[in-house]
């Protein structure tokens, strides 16, 4: 069984191909699950473990790391002993952070498991200039399940949710399905929470739901109103902008987290006014720009800001954040005014 570091070109493939190597049986060593979309690592996850562990009570197949730090030679350990309770020994490590020394006696064990040991690593993030993550990233069966990138990602993200719906027992319309994307973007973990929101709101009421029904319950989270306050300064409509600040704050949303999203679409803003004026093409900017999912704000701003005014953006982010963290001034009206700034035309 060949996995690499590249176990397919994103979350849902490379967890589809894992499904149907699983059966044919997952041979014993070490298997180390990486990536951004934590979506499909944990359903991978919970799969391996489901098929080695069937009975998760078992307290003799599975050992369980992470609450506290680990050294890599007591993980090794802790996989090689074998009890008289049970055939086989799996050990998950659930925060790779917790794992401390050289990579040494992991890289012993991969090399030459037991027959019935199994190992484990759960490690959203790896940082290959450290000597034992570089181990672990290239380890043999070293599964990455990132988050979807482009246009025909995005498209096949799109496909997902409506099956998440479904799964959940809400059937979506293609304008709901479109809006979960736009406000969760490639975030899997939190559109599956607004659909499990949706699911118990309806109860099997409506057969479908549309993006009214959307709007009515994901408004609520906060989550719809960062969303329309992004997308309005980074189209550059200010009467909206300013209407979906005073939204937000009505809400109880919080401006900090609203300043981060308003610092990411300024970023993509930035990125793609300075590719567009090298002449490079529409979809290489948004490509470039991550901005699949507000792709229309996106080309509504690149036409409505100079690449100067976007220059200036960041600074302004950065005081806008400074006064957030003062104690002596009113958030709201920080956010306002910022909002304002960045919108509204000079003169």
């Amino acid at each position: 069984m060949a996995f690499g570091a590249k176990a397919g070109p994103w979350g849902a493939p490379a967890l589809r191909r894992l499904l149907a190597e699983l059966p044919k049986g997952w041979p014993p060593g070490l298997t180390v699950l990486t990536g951004d979309d934590l979506y499909h690592l944990d359903r991978a996850q919970a799969a391996i473990l489901g098929h080695l562990v069937p009975d998760r009570d078992d307290p003799y197949a599975l050992s369980i790391l992470g609450d506290a730090p680990v050294t890599t030679g007591a993980l090794a350990g802790a996989a090689r002993s074998s009890g008289m309770f049970a055939s086989r020994r799996v050990v998950l490590l659930r925060d790779v952070s917790m794992l401390e020394g050289e990579p040494e006696p992991l890289v012993a064990y991969a090399a030459k498991p037991t027959s019935e040991s199994w190992i484990v690593v759960r490690a959203p993030k790896l940082d290959r200039k450290r000597k034992l993550h570089k181990a672990l990233a290239e380890s043999a069966r070293c599964l990455e399940f990132r988050s979807a990138a482009g246009e025909a990602e995005m498209r096949a993200l799109l496909a997902e949710i409506e099956a998440m719906a479904v799964a959940q027992g809400a059937t979506l319309e293609r304008d709901a399905a479109e809006l979960l994307l736009d406000v969760c973007g490639a975030d899997l973990q939190r559109a599956v929470s607004e659909i499990e929101k949706l699911a118990t709101w309806n109860g099997g009421a409506k057969p479908r739901l549309g993006a009214a029904d959307v709007r009515a319950l994901v408004g609520g989270s906060g989550l719809l109103a960062d969303w329309e306050l992004a997308d309005a300064v980074t189209a550059r409509e200010p009467k909206d902008a300013a209407a979906a600040a005073r939204r937000l704050l009505a809400a109880g949303g919080e401006p900090l987290r609203a300043l981060g999203g308003l610092a990411s679409r300024a970023r993509a803003l930035l990125k793609a006014k300075a590719l567009e004026s090298r002449g490079v093409s529409g979809k290489e900017v948004v490509d470039a720009a991550r901005a699949w999912y507000f792709r229309d704000a996106l080309q509504q701003g690149l036409k409505r800001y100079t690449l100067r005014e976007l220059t200036a953006m960041p600074s302004k982010l950065y005081e806008a954040d400074r006064a957030l963290k003062s104690r002596s001034i009113d958030r709201g009206a920080v956010l306002e005014a910022l909002v304002a700034d960045l919108t509204t035309e000079a003169g």
